[in-house]
Order: C-alpha cells, then sequence, then structure tokens
C-alpha cells in the first residue's frame, strides 16, 4: 500500500512511500513534513524519512489495526523523547518511545478505541467505538483518571485547544468538554443535522469539522 504526499503549490506528488502490507488508516508528521508516521491496518507503524523515501522504523502492535496515532513531545520539561501514541481495533492504547523504539506504557481497553489525542500536561485522551472519552495519565497507565459517555455513539474524533477538548461523534454531534477538571459538556456545535464527523480541527476560537455528508462546516466559538 501507498501513501503519496502532494504539493500544494503546483499538485505535483513529489514523494511516495511504500511498504504496508494493508491500507494505512492514519497519519503523523515530524519537524514540518521531514519525517512522516503512519499507521495501518496491518498492524505496524512506520516511521518515513520523506527525503530518501524509506522506511527508518517499524513498529508491530499485535493489537490489529491501527486507528489512530499522534507524535508528541514528552511532556517531561527536561526531556527531549519524541513519543507516538497509538490506538487499535482491539482496545489497545500504545506509547512509543520514537528514539530507540521502546514500549513505554501499554492500557487495555474493553471496546474498540477508534481515536486518541495528547491532551494538557501528562494527560493522554482516548475515543471508543461505545462512545467513551478515556483520560490517562502518561505516568500511571494502570486505570483511566476518568471515563466520559454522553451517547452510545462511536467517538470519531478528537482535537485539543487550550484546555477544552473537541469531540467528533458518529452521529454528527461536535461538542467539547474539559477532561482534567469536569466532565459536563460545555459547548454543542452540531447534532441531528449533520451526518457522521469523521474530522473536527479546533483553532484558537474556530472548530472545523469533515462529515459523511462531504461538507466541511466552520464555527466560530
Amino acid at each position: 500500500m501507498q501513501i503519496r504526499i502532494w504539493s500544494v503549490e503546483d499538485g505535483s506528488c513529489p514523494v511516495t512511500l511504500t511498504g504496508h502490507k494493508r491500507s494505512v488508516t492514519c497519519l503523523d508528521m515530524i519537524d514540518r513534513g521531514k519525517e512522516v508516521v503512519s499507521g495501518s491496518r496491518d498492524g505496524t507503524i512506520k516511521v518515513w524519512i520523506c527525503g530518501t523515501q524509506e522506511c527508518i522504523t517499524t513498529l508491530s502492535l499485535h493489537g490489529g489495526s491501527v486507528n489512530n496515532i499522534q507524535v508528541f513531545n514528552h511532556p517531561e520539561s527536561n526531556s527531549t523523547d519524541r513519543l507516538v501514541m497509538s490506538v487499535t481495533e482491539t482496545g489497545l492504547l500504545s506509547l512509543h518511545n520514537l528514539q530507540d523504539t521502546k514500549l513505554v506504557s501499554q492500557y487495555q481497553h474493553s471496546s474498540e478505541l477508534t481515536t486518541c489525542t495528547a491532551y494538557t500536561g501528562n494527560l493522554l485522551v482516548a475515543g471508543s467505538s461505545a462512545g467513551e472519552i478515556i483520560t490517562l495519565d502518561i505516568r500511571n497507565f494502570s486505570k483511566p483518571t476518568s471515563i466520559h459517555k454522553r451517547s452510545n455513539y462511536a467517538i470519531t474524533s478528537l482535537s485539543c485547544n487550550g484546555n477544552r477538548l473537541w469531540c467528533g461523534q458518529k452521529d454528527g454531534e461536535c461538542y467539547s468538554i474539559v477532561p482534567d477538571t469536569t466532565l459536563n459538556c460545555d459547548t454543542t456545535l452540531s447534532g441531528g443535522e449533520c451526518e457522521a464527523i469523521y474530522c473536527v480541527v479546533a483553532n484558537g476560537d474556530v472548530v472545523t469539522t469533515a462529515a459523511k455528508d462531504r461538507k466541511v462546516r466552520r464555527y466560530e466559538v
């Protein structure tokens, strides 16, 4: 399976990355696109150098299809480590160090984990197919610090903006919560008028969603 990277300036495709055995489900970038991290239905995460188009790291998760990944810097101020968080169809959340590829922590949930994001401080957040938003502390993966559930619809996308976490659901709802203080919904942007939300991006006072109805919606909050 291939990953193609396109130029927004001239529409060319200067980079093609080949190596996954099944379809690619998620991507993240490092150093403004110098490196790309990909997750696949083949159960692996690969790190690529765009300039040479070579794969430099492969992580095997043994947790089925990789549904989502996010790369972030270790929250400890004295650490230079870069971490990759991943969630799988079997409910496995894994945290790996990209420098030495070692497994840092793992958490096994009771249902499929569909999406994930790094929150403020030491908190990580994952969404499940059962509509749960699971918050974990990077220092202790033994059990979640909180679990929020608004409905039974799958959480399809998560986006952090300051201390607010924006959540997209399969029923078309987009709303925000503050995981480290209260799990009550404080803002709802959409509901039954939308189809399943595939992606939520929060930036400043603007939240953008992309849905199954092929519409991109922009909200000022």
